[in-house]
């Protein structure tokens, strides 16, 4: 039997993971650890963590698990720490030769119907028409996500020197990201933003350059190859604020709200409505695999519906 208490362990252990783990991996598992994990289970002994005991946590995240207090955490997050947890205890039996309790949790069905935001051809068409018309290296970013799906950090991160225009190509071989560096256990933290390698192998990518891009390429095509291309500068934008740039765009324009993310799955649902490949969809993107390309960025139209259903 086990008296460690999992507060105590989880110290140790996150500190272990450290050396093998990337950086944004690492503060991803103090911010869990330090505002979820430890304070629904940090008290008990690792002997005394068993379904009962994680299923409550679980319950509790799912309902309430958010710290602003508007609700619970997506059924994802909750799996992750769930994953955390079991590393850590997996570790835990390892290292001690201790055989650790095994648990299986249910998640609460999410009773929130999630609509993917997506913008229709139509705002799609407006949204490019304000881009062209306010062109500048914002903008262009604006475009630049519709027009290859690229995510706002690898997007944050790119760099003129990355930009083809003689191939008519975009290497996407990095992300920027702000993480938390605080430690475990301590209330108070800072953050510091990191330019790393994206988030999986296959997301390190070349994506071709459309006609339509390239117009808007050349128009601001930047001398200096070492200046990012959402500032024209040496000095990055950070997604936190580019976000915002972007939102206040929409409202000085009077275009409907869709998040910037929304940008990624218009490009990947535009793609599939004009029959392209999933496989091909899926290294756009930078998936790991083509059923996640299906299961999140594939959302078939009202028209398509009917076609489908006209035919039996």
């Amino acid at each position: 039997m086990s008296n460690v208490v999992l507060k105590e362990w989880a110290k140790e252990w996150v500190e272990f993971k450290r050396a093998y783990v990337k950086e944004s991996t690492y503060a991803n598992y103090l911010i869990l650890m330090n505002n979820q994990i430890l304070p629904q289970l940090g008290d008990l002994s690792i002997s005394e963590i068993n379904t009962r005991q994680v299923q409550r946590a679980v319950t509790y995240w799912m309902e309430n698990g958010r710290l602003d207090g508007k609700g619970g955490l997506s059924q994802k997050t909750v799996r992750d720490m769930v994953t955390i947890l079991r590393m850590c205890l997996y570790d835990y039996s390892k290292i001690n030769n201790y055989n650790i309790t095994a648990f299986e949790v249910g998640y609460p069905v999410n009773k929130k119907i999630c609509k993917r935001n997506i913008l229709s051809k139509e705002q799609q068409d407006h949204l490019l028409k304000m881009i062209k018309r306010n062109l500048g290296y914002e903008t262009l970013g604006y475009a630049l996500s519709l027009y290859t799906g690229i995510r706002i950090g690898e997007l944050c991160a790119l760099l003129w020197e990355d930009i083809d225009l003689q191939k008519r190509a975009i290497v996407v071989s990095k992300t920027l990201q702000r993480i938390y560096t605080k430690k475990l256990g301590k209330e108070a933290g800072k953050t510091k933003v990191i330019i790393t390698t994206p988030k999986s192998e296959k997301a390190v990518r070349e994506i071709p350059i459309s006609d339509a891009l390239y117009a808007l390429l050349y128009k601001m095509y930047c001398s200096d190859k070492k200046a990012y291309l959402l500032t024209g500068t040496r000095k990055y934008i950070e997604p936190r604020l580019y976000r915002r740039h972007y939102e206040k765009f929409l409202s000085e324009n009077r275009i409907d709200y869709v998040r910037f993310h929304g940008l990624r799955h218009t490009f990947a649902t535009r793609c599939i409505e004009s029959g392209a490949d999933y496989k091909v969809v899926s290294e756009l993107l930078g998936h790991a695999s083509v059923n996640l390309t299906l299961n999140l960025y594939v959302h078939p139209q009202w028209e398509d519906k009917k076609r489908c259903v006209e035919l039996i």
